[in-house]
């Protein structure tokens, strides 16, 4: 069970002995059947079309309903319908949501370790990314929210892009005295650091603020600026088809609370349906990376991809700044980045 943390792994073995049943196949109920909920933030759509985290949930949700019998089914609910994003670790924690999708940066003011997965010059790409999974800097964030109440069941790592209306950001001196939307407090120490003037915002902000010049440049997910079409007003695009400065650690997690309810049979079943889904969300992202571009040089915008020397670049830049600040603010923060540059 290369892919659930030691804890996790331990933890539900323990609950399959005490049932004596094993991961044996037992029959499952067809009628009536139990609802769990599964929330993100995120645009709705359809299991074949949309926002391929939407999409992920709901095939997720059929799969599992499938090879349960129906004995599990399924609610979605995107764009914050169900619970803000602040209030995940709470929910996740009384189950008053069941699953989730989200970036790591909605749980790092309750859960400050998980930063680790989206500070800046720490992944390179990711295949890197994926295997954290098998890895100590993996299993760390997996006890960090296992403590907390979630059990991650998909992996899935999105690349952030950088648009502007001016000039194309490449390199830190590219951004002095440009407004940013960042992305969390790590990725904003970097820009700051670089003499940017950060901006907090929502996300269903960021459209407005360029459409009225408030805003100079935003970093964000492909999907999400794909979504956001914020080529109408930005004439540049440093995309993350090659390297990222930054990627968001954004898994599918269930709710410890509820996972300890299901049966021997329901919770392998979940955990192998959410393994299998991996492979569908990195060619996804790969290709929101690619639709990004294309948006872009449609629009006659200018396109452009980080090389290594830019990368290493922005990476002194972290180490300066938000690795710094990491260290000092979360407990065990060096041993912590210390595991996540060893991932091979």
């Amino acid at each position: 069970m290369k892919f659930l943390s030691r804890m996790v792994a331990i933890g539900i073995a323990v609950q399959l002995a005490c049932t004596g049943t094993g991961w044996a196949q037992t029959p499952l109920p067809a009628a009536g059947g139990r609802v769990l909920k599964i929330g993100h933030q995120f645009p709705g759509g359809t299991a074949d079309a949309g926002d391929f985290r939407d999409r992920l949930c709901r095939k997720f949700a059929a799969e599992v309903e499938r090879r349960t019998n129906g004995s599990l089914r399924f609610e979605v609910y995107p764009d914050n319908k169900l619970v803000r994003p602040e209030d995940y670790v709470d929910a996740l924690q009384k189950s008053t949501m069941d699953l989730c999708l989200t970036p790591m940066n909605n749980l790092f003011a309750k859960v400050p370790e998980v930063a680790v997965a989206q500070l800046p010059g720490v992944i390179r790409d990711y295949e890197q990314g994926m295997r954290w999974k098998g890895q100590p800097a993996g299993q760390d964030l997996a006890a960090a929210l296992d403590k907390n109440g979630a059990i991650i069941l998909t992996w899935v790592w999105e690349a952030a892009g950088i648009v502007s209306l001016i000039r194309p950001v490449t390199v830190p001196d590219d951004v002095r005295d440009l407004r940013v939307r960042g992305a969390g407090k790590g990725v904003d120490a970097i820009f700051s650091a670089a003499g940017a003037k950060m901006l907090t915002m929502p996300s269903s902000d960021i459209r407005p603020a360029f459409r009225e010049r408030r805003l100079d440049a935003a970093v964000s997910a492909s999907t999400s600026l794909v979504a956001f079409h914020l080529e109408e007003y930005c004439r540049a695009v440093t995309t993350p088809r090659n390297r990222s400065i930054f990627y968001f650690f954004a898994p599918l997690m269930i709710s410890k609370t509820t996972f300890n309810t299901l049966t021997p049979d329901q919770k392998r079943i979940v955990v192998e349906v959410g393994a299998s889904l991996e492979k569908f969300a990195l060619e996804a992202v790969k290709a929101d990376d690619e639709a990004l571009a294309r948006a872009y040089l449609a629009s006659n915008a200018a396109v452009l991809d980080l090389d290594e020397e830019q990368w290493l670049l922005w990476q002194r830049f972290a180490k300066a700044a938000s690795w710094r600040d990491f260290e000092k603010s979360v407990p065990d923060g060096a041993r912590r980045i210390k595991n996540a540059l060893a991932v091979p």
